[in-house]
């Protein structure tokens, strides 16, 4: 893992949002419709190349492929694992927004928060981010943590134009938090 002794660095987890076609021929392939294979190997390797340039245009740090191969998380998981499946149980897991209080990393390790939230088209505010990184650099200590969202941004928030404003936001909240931190 990606470490900094003089800031918080930016990464993200999850999926971006894909172009249309590829979008389209992922689902045909998934459905196992016809779909040109070659076309599809060019389409993503496109898209991976354009969703690293728009990262790192953003100010992630450390970049991935946003799962553009991938028709969705789920679907790749549940074709890899076995004995996966719904449950009626419900899953409750109350928080009292003090729970991090508690936190210590192993030696070694690395926190990363998810400071962006996916659930919304709202852009948290680059203030907001670098309260939140304060808090955990804090905690676990500032060279142990790396700013990130709190999963894939793709196909949660309405427009590709979101995720990346978000990403910004995300970036420019982790360059404030690293002047609060590394006073």
């Amino acid at each position: 893992m990606k470490r900094s002794t003089d800031r918080i660095l930016v990464t993200h987890q999850g999926t971006l949002p894909r172009p249309d076609d590829l979008r389209d021929m992922l689902s045909a392939r998934s459905s196992g419709q016809p779909y040109d294979r070659a076309a599809l190997t060019e389409h993503i390797q496109r898209a991976v190349r354009e969703a690293v340039q728009q990262q790192v245009a953003c100010g992630i740090d450390v970049v991935n492929d946003g799962e553009m191969s991938k028709t969705s998380f789920s679907d790749y998981v549940s074709g890899r694992l076995g004995g996966l499946a719904p449950t009626a149980e419900p899953y409750v897991s109350p928080i009292n927004g003090r729970d991090w209080e508690e936190v210590k990393l192993p030696p070694g390790k690395q926190l990363i928060p998810g400071v962006v939230g996916h659930c919304s088209d709202f852009i948290e505010h680059p203030e907001l981010i670098a309260d939140r990184l304060v808090t955990y650099g804090r905690l676990v200590g500032r060279e142990n943590i790396m700013a990130g969202t709190d999963c894939g941004l793709g196909t949660r928030v309405g427009h590709g134009a979101i995720a990346l404003a978000k990403f910004q936001a995300l970036a420019e909240g982790a360059r404030l938090a690293s002047k609060r931190l590394w006073l």
